[in-house]
């Protein structure tokens, strides 16, 4: 098993102590982490929204997206990435 460092090692030690105050019944930091990594895996959508601030891809958001690239061209066609980076030897 791995060793995992933890920077919210008060509050899972909080949470571990509510947990035994609901359920009457000590769980281990082990068991514990287990269970939320379960719950997270089967709820991983409201998971994402509700811990990650990546902003949502809409169809709308890639059409914007899309409209503002620009399209350039190759300025050398005939040539490899290669031979552009480290010369035609």
């Amino acid at each position: 098993m791995a060793n995992v460092k933890l920077s919210e090692k008060q509050l899972l030690e909080q949470f571990q102590a509510r947990i035994v105050l609901l359920k009457g019944k000590k769980i281990s930091q082990q068991e514990l982490l287990d269970k939320c990594i379960r719950f997270s895996s089967k709820n991983m959508e409201e998971f994402m929204q509700q811990e990650f601030d990546a902003p949502e891809m809409t169809p709308e958001k890639i059409k914007k997206i899309l409209a503002n690239t620009v399209r350039t061209g190759y300025a050398f066609p005939e040539k490899s990435d290669d031979e552009l980076l480290y010369g035609s030897e």
